[in-house]
């Protein structure tokens, strides 16, 4: 009594010509399919070194730009001299960076390092200056501030102070200076002058 099963259905040998081009088109069909795949992940793998490469490329143009852009005073301020910063590009344009001296290292050191935010605050109306908070929070997340400083207990010890204290930490003065430039901020921005005074500065890290 037969079960219904044909040992011969999946050999090869025993195909008729149709059901071996149906089979055969089946075969192409997958390969076919495996190889839009695999060109998909390669094609996305791509973009994701080339967005990389592109977003490093322009950090490092800010960088050089920001460097230029500094006045002979400041650069005296944190210890580089004008004629070190153009070698220290010149180096890096040139993938020289092994060879370079020790003061151009310590230039791009000093570029890459944390930028910050400091504010100090006089609040004009208690009530209504949680707007700015909320107003600020987009741009603070879009731009990865960090508070090291938040209105925290102080005491004056010399000069004069306001009612508010704030230390936002940002990754270098190029993302600093783009969050406070930012429509996010600036919307934020002008709710905080209606309802608050304020000192602020924008400051690289030792």
């Amino acid at each position: 009594m037969s079960d219904g099963f044909d040992p011969h259905a999946y050999d090869v040998r025993f195909l008729t010509p149709l059901q071996w081009a149906a089979r055969k088109q089946s075969i192409v069909t997958r390969v076919h399919a495996e190889r839009r795949r695999t060109i998909r992940r390669a094609s996305a793998r791509a973009w994701a070194i080339v967005r990389n490469v592109c977003r490093r490329l322009s950090e490092e143009q800010d960088a050089r730009d920001a460097l230029r852009s500094m006045t002979d005073y400041e650069l005296k301020d944190i210890g580089l001299a004008r004629s070190g910063i153009e070698a220290a590009i010149r180096c890096d344009e040139q993938h020289a960076c092994s060879a370079m001296s020790s003061e151009p290292r310590q230039l791009w050191r000093s570029v890459m390092s944390k930028a910050y935010w400091i504010v100090r605050v006089s609040v004009r109306d208690e009530e209504h200056y949680p707007d700015y908070l909320a107003a600020a929070r987009p741009a603070f997340e879009k731009f990865g501030a960090r508070f090291i400083v938040r209105g925290g207990a102080f005491e004056t010890m010399e000069g004069v102070a306001r009612d508010r204290n704030v230390v936002v930490e940002f990754a270098d003065r190029a993302t600093a200076m783009a969050c406070y430039r930012s429509p996010e901020y600036d919307a934020a921005k002008t709710i905080r002058q209606k309802y608050a005074d304020a000192d602020f500065i924008i400051i690289d890290g030792a």
